[in-house]
């Protein structure tokens, strides 16, 4: 995948200076979604927004960036699937050659999963293919009606792994179209 994508991450007000001034911090959570890096909801000012005062009560803002996909792990297209299946069974193989325990899945702690991403990408690395960026589909919150496949707080996340693909940072106060939001 390439082009350039607007993404939105929600923080807290007192990091907005800091974060125009030096850049972003990557997360290294043992929960997050898509490995170690900067998270944003591709086109989700108002995810954003909203994680961000659940997270932050008040304090909580939204910052939108452009983020270069080019290099991307793109987990939109399903191209991706048996290598990151293939990629599993390896580091399954992996951790009960070393005698360790398996990260475990649970609601809203996705630790198997990041486990897999990072060591897919270390395993790209490798072999000379650089990994700057993983977008991916989440389908979350509940069925827009019943029996329905829509759900309501449906998202793409993009974490970024290389923050020199991001641009044009700035504190939000309109979506991508120009819309005041309150």
């Amino acid at each position: 995948m390439t082009g350039i994508v607007i993404g939105y991450h929600g923080t807290r007000l007192n990091y907005v200076e800091k974060i125009l001034r030096d850049g972003f911090n990557l997360s290294k959570n043992e929960y997050d979604w898509l490995g170690d890096g900067v998270y944003f909801f591709q086109d989700g000012y108002l995810l954003a927004k909203e994680w961000s005062y659940k997270l932050h009560k008040e304090n909580g803002v939204v910052m939108g960036a452009k983020i270069n996909l080019e290099s991307c792990m793109d987990l939109v297209d399903s191209g991706w699937s048996k290598f990151l299946s293939a990629i599993h069974d390896e580091l399954v193989n992996k951790i009960k050659d070393d005698n360790s325990v398996p990260p475990y899945q649970s609601k809203g702690a996705h630790r198997l999963d990041r486990a897999v991403i990072n060591y897919a990408v270390a395993s790209l690395e490798k072999s000379g293919h650089k990994i700057s960026s993983v977008r991916a589909p989440f389908h979350e919150g509940d069925p827009l009606y019943p029996n329905s496949a829509l759900f309501s707080k449906s998202h793409v996340q993009i974490v970024v792994r290389d923050v020199s693909i991001i641009s044009d940072i700035c504190l939000e106060s309109t979506d991508q179209r120009g819309l005041p939001h309150d």
